[in-house]
């Protein structure tokens, strides 16, 4: 029987978004959002760097299996405040947020922000090198040197930054490819001029 190739329709797609915006100085808010058929939940966190603190954090049920009960799980995201992004930070903010008195949605939300949260030091360190710099052409095992002691936190976390992979990065990596994205714009309002309590 020959092979046939068509197109299929799913029938389930949830899609997840996350954006770090500057609030000024150290201080980031990092918001993200999963939207599915049933679905739509949004929770957000302020953020100090380096220390990677929650100093806020918010969440809400646009829509779900019954919004406004959803809704009432809202108190738990707060007990992350004065939580910091670290080694173990997923498995406690989970047991915060989700199991039976929190929501499961809110609770992967969480898991996406750490991951993101995280993404600062890259955001920061790379934004540090000179633009000519920059745009060179990537050695990626310089890169991958520069990224171990610029950010200790990276070490080891995975097969490709594991300090024994060092000299396979520099023999076998291909240059990074960066991927052109436009970056989202959201209105924010300050209630001060330091850029602090955001709203």
């Amino acid at each position: 029987m020959p092979e046939i190739e068509r197109d299929v329709t799913s029938i389930y797609h949830r899609t997840k978004q996350v954006d770090i915006y500057p609030l000024g100085s150290d201080r980031f808010l990092i918001a993200a959002f999963l939207q599915d058929e049933i679905h739509d939940v949004h929770a957000e966190v302020e953020i100090v760097h380096p220390s990677l603190e929650i100093v806020a954090a918010r969440s809400e049920v646009r829509n779900g299996p019954f919004t406004n009960i959803c809704n009432m799980s809202h108190p738990n995201i707060e007990k992350l405040v004065g939580m910091r992004v670290q080694a173990g930070f997923t498995g406690l903010a989970r047991k915060q947020v989700g199991g039976r008195g929190g929501c499961h949605r809110v609770s992967e939300l969480v898991v996406e922000i750490a991951q993101a949260a995280y993404q600062l030091h890259f955001v920061r360190h790379f934004s540090a090198i000179p633009k000519e710099k920059r745009e060179a052409e990537d050695n990626p095992g310089e890169r991958h040197k520069n990224v171990l002691s610029s950010i200790p936190g990276m070490r080891n976390t995975c097969f490709s930054y594991d300090e024994e992979r060092t000299a396979l990065v520099a023999e076998k990596a291909t240059p990074l490819k960066m991927r052109g994205q436009e970056m989202p714009v959201r209105r924010i309002r300050f209630s001060d001029t330091k850029g602090g309590d955001v709203r």
